[in-house]
């Protein structure tokens, strides 16, 4: 995996629904037809390891875009707002969609980061 910062998404591989974050048992609860959108603040590597667990290892997790840490509050603001405006949050969680069209998410975060003149590299 990636020891760098940047913009991900990850979506569960299995039908079955379960809750967004295991240890505290939130009761908004995810499986493939949803798609996550989030920020590696630490790594993507470390990033990728709480989903594994969270997830029983059945979900794919996908960094896109690496992007300096202190650009990634402001730049993760902009992009939930492009995705919220395209497709349904699920339950209480604001970067959780009700989506499993991930090339249409994916465009939506290249475009808003080419549109932010932030400095990125890709990577999906």
């Amino acid at each position: 995996m990636i020891e760098q910062t940047g913009i991900y998404i990850a979506y569960p591989t299995t039908s079955e629904l379960k809750s967004i974050y295991k240890p505290k048992n939130y009761k908004t609860m995810v499986n493939d037809q949803h798609t996550k959108v989030g920020i590696a603040k630490d790594s993507f590597n470390s990033r990728s390891k709480g989903y594994y667990g969270n997830f029983d290892n059945e979900v794919d997790f996908i960094p896109l875009v690496i992007i300096d840490v202190k650009h990634l509050g402001q730049i993760e603001k902009i992009i939930l707002s492009e995705i919220n405006a395209e497709f349904s949050k699920v339950g209480r969680a604001r970067e959780w969609f009700d989506t499993t069209n991930r090339k249409r998410v994916t465009e939506i975060v290249f475009s808003t980061i080419v549109a932010s003149g932030i400095e990125y590299k890709r990577i999906g």
